[in-house]
């Protein structure tokens, strides 16, 4: 699968995601750090072994998904995530919640 990101303009992070066999309908659409709004996707829990960000929703990309390409300069190419030695020591943190670079 690819996995991406998805940052809104009030600073929540919602994951997005193609299906493996639908690669090769989106690896040439999509470019890394450039910004799109989507239609007709499906809205899924966000719930597994391990997640990505922290919202209760992920977003997954499906035959009738349509993008179009919509730069918002607003929007980081980066954004970190740490968690700090502290936290993670008084187990402030979800075991689930991968941390780190997101973008």
């Amino acid at each position: 699968m690819i996995f991406l990101f998805t940052l809104f303009f009030q600073g929540d992070m919602i994951h997005a995601m193609v299906k493996k066999e639908d690669i090769s309908l989106w690896e040439e659409k999509l470019v890394e750090g450039h910004t799109y709004i989507m239609h007709d996707f499906k809205i899924m829990k966000n719930q597994g072994q391990f997640r990505i960000c922290d919202h209760p929703y992920k977003l997954l990309f499906i035959g009738a998904t349509t993008i179009k390409e919509q730069r918002i300069s607003s929007i980081p190419l980066n954004i970190y995530n740490f968690k700090s030695i502290e936290d993670i020591v008084d187990g402030k943190f979800s075991a689930d919640l991968v941390y780190g670079r997101y973008i």
